[in-house]
């Protein structure tokens, strides 16, 4: 599957997410959080959206390019976006990457009109067979901390990523162990529902939605199976979940 059919993809499942839990329509404003290059927001905004998107690490010339794009502010962190802002926000594999999460959370909620919802798609704690930015097994499971001889190990083995065919195992067990000190962070289901309901004062796993509407392979695989509630539970904990907030 090429970038631009999956970033349709997950297009699609948002906007069915968006009819079906929201209960929203083309009217609803929504925002990226975490947006990266701006591709999905886009992609929204194409299906009759408006749509914005905000990113910490976004390209100042892709910002000036696309009006509807805006750089996060780091000191002090916030959302470039008025309160009360967005009838919902969403988010694409992002948490894993937020070692703010509960400043994140508040800020999401900031910019949310009441009654908006936050809809995140997120790897679980314990992802299986690998990490799936560096490919490591595990890395999920012992996160923050991630054993030194752990990331050599592998490294050794020959497992890299697609950027880091050419690197040597020393060099790609020094840029993964950054990688997992600065760029991630799994927290377990718990964690997420003890913040939400700190922050919005629910929360909720709509799996079955998401093994029904998602476009990956558990899911596919999933629907052919009987058990789909188990099934989600699975994929929530060993391959992406789908949580739901309202505000």
């Amino acid at each position: 599957m090429t970038e631009s059919n999956h970033l349709d993809g997950i297009a699609v499942f948002f906007d069915k997410a968006i009819k079906e839990i929201a209960k929203g329509n083309l009217s609803f404003k929504i925002l990226d959080f975490g947006c990266g290059s701006g591709q999905l927001a886009g992609e929204l905004k194409s299906l009759g959206y408006e749509a914005y998107g905000c990113d910490v690490f976004l390209d100042s010339k892709v910002e000036s390019q696309n009006s509807f794009l805006k750089k996060i502010a780091t000191e002090p962190y916030k959302i470039p976006f008025e309160d009360e802002a967005f009838d919902v926000v969403i988010s694409t594999s992002v948490l894993e990457h937020a070692q703010n999460t509960r400043e994140c959370f508040y800020e999401i909620a900031r910019v949310l009109k009441s009654g908006g919802y936050a809809l995140h798609l997120l790897p679980g704690k314990y992802y299986l067979p690998t990490e799936p930015h560096i490919y490591v097994p595990l890395v999920s499971w012992f996160w923050p901390r991630v054993p030194n001889w752990w990331l050599a190990l592998w490294a050794i083995l020959g497992f890299r990523n697609e950027f880091q065919k050419n690197y040597s195992w020393k060099k790609t067990y020094e840029i993964n162990k950054s990688y997992c000190e600065k760029n991630l962070c799994y927290r377990s289901t718990k964690y997420y529902e003890e913040l939400s309901t700190e922050v919005f004062g629910n929360f909720s796993w709509p799996m079955l939605f998401y093994i029904n509407q998602a476009s990956g392979g558990f899911c596919r695989l999933a629907r052919k199976l009987p058990l789909k509630s188990i099934l989600g539970k699975i994929s929530r904990e060993l391959r992406m979940g789908f949580l739901v907030a309202r505000k």
